[in-house]
């Protein structure tokens, strides 16, 4: 288990948490909430030892091993794919090494002569820890959790300068998905995932033996995976049971209770200082009025947090279109020899509302994109309501055929 103790942390003058305790057991599985700039990083990052309290208690156990993955900004180098993911199973790969160094030497020593049953019986001790460590299935686990975070069989062998930052980063999440720490800690996991490894890497996480803590903006993705959430909010800490769909109720119904209590206190308070005042020049009431002065000094004042900002926006209403909005007619795309797509045709009505979806590299980005006006279609036509054609028509050389509102 781990603990937090009165834990403290400031950013420069701001207070990010004050006298938080919390205690983490080795099945949680916390989702870690807040407004951007209220300390969740920092805090994901002294659970994982690389951020110091300024006050209070961190303590854990000598054999809690903790695995924090940041949001971004790792760049991996030097390595194929699977060697990359192979590389956290250092220890393991050693005991392969010796394994095959000491095969050599039994070939080449008399098979009676001491040395060899020296050589065997090392051999034999360290192929049981070898194999009790699962350490014959190290690609099989690792070629499953790359094809799980949408890695093709042909990248294992592929230079890992060659991957983009997205894919940099899936990489660094499955090197720590088959270290299997005991504390997980994951900072915005789904950023650089498509839905198919995003949907693989949730079933993952309600699967996994050990506890995590995680940080996301996708409720739907924390409603599925936590049983348990912090918030951090105005420099404390709040606790709530269940998902995040539980959460909010749980939320809304404090901050009920907690405005009717202050009423509440308010109004007795408002009461006791008018019997003060009111008589507390009467010899009659001294000591009813000293009774009161006692009982206001004893309340202990409930303080409303800080309400939270509010962001209001509004997006210009664009000119009104007509009933099609645009037509797609065996429309392709290429570039060089690769093909992404071909034979696209479909029709998109005013009022319709399409969720794109696809693997990594089907072309989702690249229909966006000739949609907007801004890449060229390889083949096919395509045109837009002629009531808002003109808006863009300056940003794009597309041949576009003459469609007429229907």
């Amino acid at each position: 288990m781990i603990r937090l103790s009165a834990a403290r942390k400031h950013f420069g003058s701001k207070s990010l948490f004050e006298g938080l305790d919390w205690l983490i057991t080795p099945t949680d599985r916390i989702g870690l909430v807040g407004g951007n700039g209220t300390g969740k990083t920092t805090l994901l990052k002294i659970l994982g030892g690389m951020e110091p309290l300024e006050g209070g208690l961190f303590s854990a156990p000598k054999d809690i091993t903790a695995g924090y993955l940041p949001q971004d900004g790792l760049s991996l180098s030097g390595r194929t794919v699977m060697e990359e993911c192979l590389s956290v199973f250092g220890d393991l790969l050693e005991l392969e090494e010796e394994m095959e160094a000491l095969t050599h030497q039994m070939a080449e020593v008399d098979p009676r002569s001491d040395e060899y049953h020296r050589i065997t019986d090392r051999y034999h001790r360290i192929e049981t820890e070898f194999q009790g460590r699962d350490g014959y299935s190290l690609e099989a686990q690792a070629s499953t959790v790359l094809n799980g975070l949408g890695f093709a069989p042909a990248d294992s062998n592929r230079p890992t300068e060659e991957l983009s930052g997205g894919w940099q980063m899936r990489l660094a999440l499955a090197k720590l998905l088959l270290i299997k720490p005991k504390l997980l800690l994951l900072d915005e996991p789904t950023n650089h995932l498509d839905l198919e490894a995003r949907n693989w890497l949730e079933q993952y996480l309600n699967e996994y033996s050990h506890a995590f803590v995680l940080v996301s903006h996708d409720r739907y993705f924390l409603d599925a995976t936590v049983n348990k959430i912090l918030e951090l909010w105005n420099g404390r800490a709040y606790f709530y049971s269940g998902n995040y769909e539980r959460y909010l109720a749980q939320k809304s119904e404090r901050q009920a209770q907690l405005q009717a209590a202050y009423r509440n206190q308010r109004e007795k308070i408002k009461h006791l200082e008018l019997f003060i005042n009111r008589f507390r020049y009467q010899a009659t009431k001294a000591k009813q009025v000293q009774s009161r002065i006692k009982e206001l000094e004893k309340i202990e004042r409930i303080e409303l947090p800080a309400q939270e900002k509010t962001i209001h926006f509004a997006f210009p209403q664009p000119p009104k279109s007509g009933r099609m909005v645009a037509e797609f007619r065996g429309v392709a795309k290429s570039y060089a020899s690769k093909q992404v797509f071909q034979g696209m045709s479909f029709v998109i009505s005013r009022g319709d509302r399409i969720g794109l979806v696809g693997v990594n590299g089907a072309g989702k980005s690249t229909l966006i994109k000739i949609l907007a006006g801004s890449e060229p279609a390889t083949a096919g036509e395509f045109g837009w309501d002629t009531t808002w054609k003109s808006t863009i028509s300056h940003r794009t050389s597309i041949r576009r055929s003459t469609l007429a509102p229907a």
